[in-house]
């Protein structure tokens, strides 16, 4: 299109410069790059780059600013869903970290099944990428969770899915970064809380133990958010060695962790001196648990409900034949909130005391109350009548007890069986508490003096056993 006169003219004014005429400016060629080169367009207009990146870190820190006062849903706003809310973060590659908020902050705020249709996309397009596969079972992770602490029904399927999701999704991110803590953590947390299978958990938290444990001073501050999830790991594996029968071991870890976070309290002091008097008790160290469980209801909040910590108190007391001290502990739980296992231990100080007949009654109530475990109420009652010589009230127990089992598990109580043996045994009933005893043995059950009872039963039938008479002619 050929220039205006007035455009003419500018042109030729704009060639002298201080009355000095410029010599002629050749135009410089540019290639013609393709419309979807984007490096080529980044490369010709990188203040369009910068304004994207400007974009994303004031968008992070806002992220940043807001979780810090937990403002979830403000975040939720902020961000979802990512793809109309920050178009041009999505199609410039920014949007991995800020999808993994979204899923995050969904799992914040109890919408665990979107947190993982927005994440899962990710682990499809950066399989490689560590954190999407972290955060994709971390959502699967928390919707388990939430189903035990609000005790909300969850249908099999859907729970045993979840905890397939967390096992691929965590053992996928550990593999492509090994050196991680959390990683390895979460995983062992699966099997620990939600599988109860604490031996599958134990080499998970010794790997994260080990983890943090071999970096430097230096790397130790870079990932300080790892050292919570370290001493954890600890506390959590001490209760593992606890349940597979390793007191010894739970007890060493214990002291370590004691001395680790002794002025951090990364982990409430109320559960590690209470996790530490549970393995000195189970040590038979009963006097040194005693001691520790005075700490942890000092260190207690107002608002720590310490059941457990009297009821073990109580225990470990009664152990030492300290029956006022036991009854003092025991007393402490408000009587409205005395489960069952408060009710166990409280009716054995009764007994210590010689209330038998108050620790029956409140046995009996438990069992009413107890969908789960009241066979071991039962149980408890039977050993209590035998004791007083009431066979007929401990073998009406023990029976209830194994048909408790029988109805609600499949399979009857061994253990109840025992007593209704004695039971019958007592009533003089040996061909019957035989039958039990000698199918006990059979099926390798192992209880206390169970061979003892089956050779007084042996006995008192042959003492019993009417003799053969011959006639002779």
């Amino acid at each position: 299109m050929p220039a205006t006169a007035l455009q003419q003219e500018f042109i030729e004014t704009a060639k002298i410069v201080g009355h000095v005429e410029l010599p002629k400016q050749e135009k410089l060629s540019l290639p013609t790059a393709p419309l979807d080169d984007f490096l080529a367009q980044q490369a010709a207009a990188p203040w369009e780059q910068n304004s994207v990146q400007r974009d994303y870190d004031r968008l992070r820190a806002e992220i940043a600013e807001l979780k810090t006062e937990n403002r979830w849903d403000d975040i939720l706003v902020l961000l979802h869903p990512l793809t109309e809310k920050w178009p041009d973060l999505c199609e410039s590659g920014l949007d991995s970290e800020l999808i993994r908020e979204s899923g995050f902050v969904l799992c914040r705020l109890g919408r665990y099944d979107e947190a993982m249709n927005v994440v899962r996309p990710l682990t499809l397009s950066e399989p490689d990428n560590a954190l999407a596969w972290y955060n994709y079972g971390y959502a699967a992770y928390e919707a388990l969770y939430a189903g035990k602490r609000d005790r909300s029904p969850m249908a099999h399927g859907k729970r045993r899915d979840l905890i397939k999701i967390t096992h691929s999704a965590f053992s996928k991110s550990q593999t492509l970064k090994p050196e991680s803590v959390a990683f390895f953590y979460r995983e062992a947390m699966v099997f620990k809380d939600f599988e109860d299978k604490p031996r599958q958990a134990i080499p998970l938290f010794e790997k994260a133990v080990e983890n943090y444990e071999k970096l430097s001073q230096e790397e130790r501050e870079k990932y300080h958010q790892q050292r919570p999830k370290y001493i954890r790991a600890m506390y959590h594996l001490a209760s593992c060695f606890l349940k597979c029968q390793q007191p010894a071991s739970s007890k060493i870890l214990l002291e370590r962790l004691i001395k680790e976070d002794q002025n951090r309290d990364h982990m409430s002091p109320l559960y590690k001196h209470f996790a530490y008097a549970k393995t000195l008790h189970a040590l038979g160290e009963n006097k040194d648990a005693l001691d520790h469980l005075e700490t942890a209801t000092a260190r207690a909040s107002r608002t720590d409900n310490i059941d457990y910590v009297h009821e073990l108190a109580g225990r470990c007391a009664l152990i030492l034949q300290k029956i006022e001290r036991a009854w003092k502990a025991i007393s402490r739980i408000p009587e409205k909130r005395k489960r069952p296992y408060v009710r166990w231990t409280e009716s054995d100080i009764l007994v210590a005391r010689g209330r038998y007949s108050q620790a029956v009654q409140i046995l009996e109530k438990s069992a009413e109350r107890d969908r789960r475990s009241r066979h071991k109420s039962l149980i408890r009652v039977a050993r209590i009548c035998i004791s007083v010589a009431e066979y007929e009230k401990g073998m009406d127990a023990a029976r209830r007890a194994d048909m408790f089992c029988s109805n609600t598990y499949g399979n009857g109580s061994r253990e109840a069986q025992f007593w209704l043996a004695a039971a019958l045994y007592r009533l003089e009933r040996y061909d019957d508490a035989e039958n039990i005893v000698s199918d006990l043995i059979r099926r390798s059950f192992h209880y206390p003096n169970l061979r003892k009872l089956a050779e007084l039963i042996r006995e008192r039938r042959q003492v019993t056993r009417k003799p053969v008479v011959t006639l002779l002619q």
